[in-house]
């Protein structure tokens, strides 16, 4: 294997192959992280062809040409088999099999594999899954211009100012990450290649092993405000998902045809009519929220993140100041998916109210509600 140096993030562009493809790619890219480092160092011809061919044999995985004159899609490089999170230091997003364990952002296995109410279990990006059941219209957004893609206009990922996924990452992999003030890991959203994994504009810690083993001590620390209001402060984990379901972020009444039957001016307060996001369970600790952790320590739970308006460290233990412990939509979902419904962490159809002393799911916040 060549030497090559790498800290790679949670990215993957322009999928335009089946997993199959993509798992015989996996052979033909080796790149090795390097911590506090996103700028790509090492040879070049792992993952870049100068003509397309050598000996008359086409130097991708497949007969396709690709843009940047690179070997595949990215994607390959994140495809893996069911054990696979992190083989060869690349983080696994994709698998051929159903994974036991996922990384932070979960796996696209359960909505590539998707079958009836199993369409719902992850993001249905072109190249790895089929269109959605509800075609191009994120729920609680418009429409978008065609079925989604990992970067660009239509994806997550890169300068979504740009159609083309290539264009909308070019030099963001080759570009040095300039960790915001020094501290290793964090990323302050000031450019593309220095924002949490490459969400163009979102601050974060990013966690060196896309958090393969978690911990309240190791985890991705993500960033988030507490609004008081329904204005969306950039640079937060919840705002950048809100980009296509903004309904799902917003609450004011310019959302009120969404919500048939209620009518509200402005609903940042209780009584709630959807789950709040960016919002700080740390100000009404000495209700229901105040037991998150464990009321003695408060220890951050990985099964059900939150955020902090503070990236300056991860936060072992939170529920201490105003601002560590702000709830975001990733909080209950993975971002790639999972094997339960509406990409949830965890089955939402368990959940019972006084059941027993669960701290897992729901409870894990709303700590009463079970007791």
């Amino acid at each position: 294997m060549l030497n090559t140096t790498k800290k790679i993030t949670a990215v993957f562009t322009a999928p335009r192959m089946s997993v199959a493809m993509a798992a015989m790619l996996l052979g033909t890219i080796c790149l090795l992280p390097e911590s506090g480092n996103a700028q790509v160092v090492g040879q070049c011809v792992n993952c870049h062809t100068m003509h397309n061919s050598q000996g008359g044999v086409s130097m991708s995985a497949t007969s396709t040409v690709y843009q940047s004159l690179t070997k595949g899609d990215c994607v390959g490089c994140h495809t893996g088999g069911p054990t696979d999170l992190t083989d060869n230091n690349i983080p696994k997003v994709n698998h051929t099999g159903a994974p036991a364990s996922t990384l932070a952002g979960g796996s696209f296995y359960w909505v590539a594999t998707a079958g009836g109410n199993l369409s719902a279990t992850g993001h249905n990006v072109k190249g790895i899954a089929g269109a959605d059941v509800l075609g191009n219209v994120p729920p609680g957004g418009s429409a978008l211009a065609s079925q989604l893609t990992c970067a660009g206009t239509t994806g997550c990922h890169g300068d979504r100012a740009q159609a083309n996924e290539y264009t909308a990452l070019s030099g963001s992999h080759h570009a040095p990450n300039q960790n915001a003030g020094g501290v290793a890991g964090a990323v302050d959203g000031s450019t593309l290649a220095n924002s949490y994994r490459f969400l163009n504009g979102t601050k974060g810690i990013e966690a060196a092993d896309w958090e393969k083993v978690v911990s309240s001590a190791a985890h991705n620390q993500y960033y988030g405000v507490a609004r008081t209001t329904d204005a969306t402060v950039a640079g937060t984990i919840s705002a950048l998902c809100g980009q296509c379901h903004g309904a799902f972020h917003a609450s004011s009444a310019a959302h009120a045809a969404n919500d048939v039957g209620i009518s509200f001016s402005n609903n940042m307060t209780s009584p709630w009519v959807r789950h709040p996001t960016d919002f700080d369970m740390f100000t009404v600790k000495a209700k229901e929220y105040g037991d998150y952790g464990g009321n003695l320590v408060n220890a951050y739970v990985p099964q059900a993140p939150v955020a902090s308006n503070s990236i300056a460290a991860v936060k072992s233990n939170v529920m201490q100041v105003a601002g560590d412990a702000i709830v975001t939509c990733i909080s209950c979902h993975r971002a790639h998916g999972s094997d339960q419904a509406d990409l949830l962490r965890w089955d939402y159809t368990t959940m019972s109210a006084h059941g027993g002393t669960s701290t897992s799911g729901c409870f894990a916040c709303h700590t009463t509600k079970d007791t």
